[in-house]
């Protein structure tokens, strides 16, 4: 990629679709972020855990429900095909050595952030979804904050 590393830190990039430089990270205090694992989705769930899942809601659901119904999104004519591959902050997925992927506990604690600057207009859609098939955390995801400031 052209980031050159797997995980996202300090001074990495995010590019637009036509290479343009969207958000810059300038503080983390986590130290790495998973590029590879993805969101969760009804069809994930069902490969992962069981066929019984599928009605599960997910992340990809929660994307979809905000790009559907959220009046920037309208108002820019977003589809689901303008929701890219998302980024897992916060989220600890290693790759093993024969590189297969591994959900493991989060590297993160509370009181963790990362910093953007943004470089254009963006829009961001979160999900802090409750993963109900994976003990991750508990079961119990932790609250995030957002703050957004000129």
């Amino acid at each position: 990629s052209r980031q050159h590393q797997l995980y996202l830190t300090t001074g990495s990039k995010l590019y637009s679709s036509l290479g343009n430089v969207m958000l810059v990270i300038t503080a983390d205090t986590c130290g790495r972020h998973d590029t590879v694992g993805g969101a969760c989705a009804a069809e994930s769930n069902t490969t992962r855990y069981a066929l019984d899942k599928y009605p599960m809601h997910s992340c990809r659901d929660n994307f979809l429900h905000a790009i559907a119904h959220d009046p920037v999104c309208e108002r820019l004519g977003m589809s689901k095909r303008d929701i890219p591959a998302n980024i897992n902050f916060f989220m600890n997925v290693p790759v093993t050595e024969a590189g297969k992927l591994e959900f493991a506990d989060g590297v993160s604690a509370p009181g963790k952030y990362v910093e953007m600057r943004a470089e254009m207009d963006v829009v961001v859609l979160i999900s802090n979804c409750p993963q109900l098939n994976n003990p991750c955390n508990a079961y119990n995801p932790t609250p995030v904050r957002l703050l957004i400031w000129d």
